[in-house]
């Protein structure tokens, strides 16, 4: 008896064991053609450079990518530090030339106006008469001196503050 169901079986079991067969036989080719397309891939990326060791390469990437950061926030600090000193320079500047007095001509005298952002800085005027010259130098705070400024100063300092506003407009266009 044991025999006959065997016998009635074995046609079905070794049909079965071929079907798993040719689908374990299927799935090994799917697996090798991914392997292949995979094997490619690896090939482009590393080319012939002969990296076994890919992770110590990744790990040497990171460390170099870590340094660059840690570069890039030292140059932005610097470049802060470097706008502020620039704020505080006296680096707009404006220039009057006038004659001082009626009788003389070639506008020989001069007001020149030295500010920073904040309107910070120096009005130099220089007066050139025939027998003489004078020199003086007046201090300016946020626009105002606490001299009393000639007219030709004023529009020293108004040169230089239009200067300022100039250079403004230029760092938002480049901005």
């Amino acid at each position: 008896m044991m025999n006959e169901l065997w016998n009635e079986w074995l046609p079905l079991v070794v049909l079965c064991t071929a079907g798993l067969s040719l689908m374990l036989l299927l799935l090994v080719w799917i697996q090798g053609v991914k392997l292949r397309k995979l094997r490619r891939k690896y090939m482009s990326i590393m080319g012939e450079s002969g990296v076994e060791q890919l992770d110590l390469v990744l790990s040497s990437m990171h460390d170099d990518m870590n340094r660059l950061r840690s570069g890039i926030e030292q140059h932005q600090r610097r470049i802060q530090q470097l706008e502020g000193a620039a704020a505080r320079m006296k680096s707009h500047v404006g220039i009057q030339r006038y004659n001082a007095f009626a009788e003389h001509g070639s506008e020989l005298s001069f007001s020149v106006a030295w500010i920073n952002d904040e309107q910070d800085g120096i009005v130099l005027t220089g007066i050139h008469g025939r027998d003489h010259s004078y020199v003086y130098a007046k201090p300016v705070e946020k626009g105002q001196s606490t001299y009393s400024l000639s007219p030709e100063e004023k529009q020293a300092l108004e040169a230089a503050a239009a200067s300022r506003g100039q250079a403004a407009s230029a760092k938002a266009d480049r901005d």
